[in-house]
């Protein structure tokens, strides 16, 4: 991905906007009438009515970054500050978002100054940043979907002008619960909003790595939600359901009812191997024989680009003679599901693989074709 532009997380954004306003409100500058679009502050260029300053935020592996902020509102006791996110090349929903930081001072009279050695920053969240809801993330339940690293760049910044002032710093996302519904914080539980995040401070052009902390996130989110559960086996070991998108998701649902199912995306071999780390013992994997085929073929990436169609390995599996060139075209071409079909073999040998490969103890497999039928069943114990 070389010559991609890198871009910043909502979390330095946040940092910045709110070291942008502390900066305003140590300088305690104020002009008679009290608007922004009248007030002069050192290093500030003049835009119609925001005042531009630039700040830097060092990054938790130390590389220090400059940001453009903008200066929204200013009162005797509070500074409103926002920076534009810029994500680079990368196709993030959030960039061009306004991430918006108000810093309130809390100690009449302080600025700046020593004031004792307890922490005394307090992060809130406003509108646009979503509420976490669901236990199993890295922000306790009822609490401002602010991950903990974002959280601890604020405080550092904030710290960085107000030394040990009490202050209430509150992030908004102005657009933040609209493009939450282009997001994956609906699945986790995750209402109202956006959530800030990063934990480098950097967002990756092109960047899987996003796409593989939501599968954790998710995961994690599951577990929390299962608990100590008795599995069919009378074990108390936690059990997880998988598929690689919407149509095994809607579909593991008609059988199992109202569960929460991961979804991989292509990140088959990854979503396991942390589901294994959690402790999982039990899984259930649901989809299109056309993607979980490929993984009998010993590719846990699914990811066209990284692994071959499953089409021939699927007709030549089950004896299928012909030209196909989708293997939804082969279960066409088969009919309708008749019991003991060899896509049940499939299903049993797909499980099988799982289960001998991360030592689950039960694995189930369920694919469905493109309608969403089911078409074959099976599972392995190990």
């Amino acid at each position: 991905m070389s010559g991609l532009r890198k871009g910043y997380t909502t979390g330095t954004c946040a940092a910045a906007a709110a070291k942008a306003a502390a900066q305003v409100l140590k300088s305690g500058v104020r002009s008679q009438e009290g608007s922004p679009a009248n007030q002069r502050f050192a290093g500030a260029e003049e835009s119609g009515v925001d005042r531009k300053i630039e700040v830097e935020i060092v990054l938790p592996k130390g590389e220090i970054v400059k940001f453009e902020a903008h200066i929204k509102d200013v009162g005797e006791d509070y500074a409103v500050a926002s920076v534009i996110k810029d994500a680079g090349d990368d196709p993030d929903v959030t960039g061009g978002a306004e991430i918006v930081a108000r810093v309130t001072l809390k100690e009449s009279g302080v600025r700046g100054q020593e004031s004792g050695g307890k922490d005394k920053i307090i992060i809130k969240g406003g509108k646009g940043v979503g509420v976490v809801t669901k236990p199993g993330l890295q922000v306790p339940a009822g609490e401002p979907a602010i991950n903990p690293v974002p959280r601890r760049m604020i405080k550092d910044a904030v710290k960085e002008v107000l030394g040990d002032a009490t202050v209430e710093v509150t992030i908004e996302v102005p657009d933040g619960e609209k493009l939450a519904e282009k997001t994956f914080n609906p699945r986790l539980g995750i209402r109202g909003g956006i959530s800030i995040i990063g934990t480098t401070g950097i967002v990756e052009p092109m960047s899987l790595e996003a796409l593989k902390a939501t599968v954790q996130c998710e995961i994690d989110v599951a577990l929390a939600e299962v608990g100590n559960r008795k599995s069919e086996f009378g074990s108390q070991v936690p059990k997880i359901y998988f598929s690689p998108g919407k149509i095994g998701e809607d579909a593991l649902r008609r059988i199992f009812g109202d569960i929460r199912v991961v979804q991989t995306s292509n990140f088959v071999g990854f979503a396991l191997q942390y589901a294994k780390d959690r402790g999982v013992k039990e899984v259930v994997f649901g989809g299109h024989p056309g993607k979980l085929a490929k993984i009998l073929m010993g590719y846990y990436d699914t990811h066209s680009r990284n692994s071959p169609q499953a089409t021939r390995f699927v007709s030549e599996f089950l004896g299928i003679e012909g030209e196909f060139n989708t293997v939804e075209e082969i279960i066409e071409a088969i009919g309708k599901r008749q019991e003991a079909t060899g896509f049940d073999r499939l299903a049993e040998e797909i499980a099988k693989k799982i289960s001998e490969d991360f030592s689950f103890i039960h694995t189930g497999v369920y694919l469905f074709d493109m309608k969403k039928t089911l078409i074959g069943e099976g599972r392995w114990d190990g």
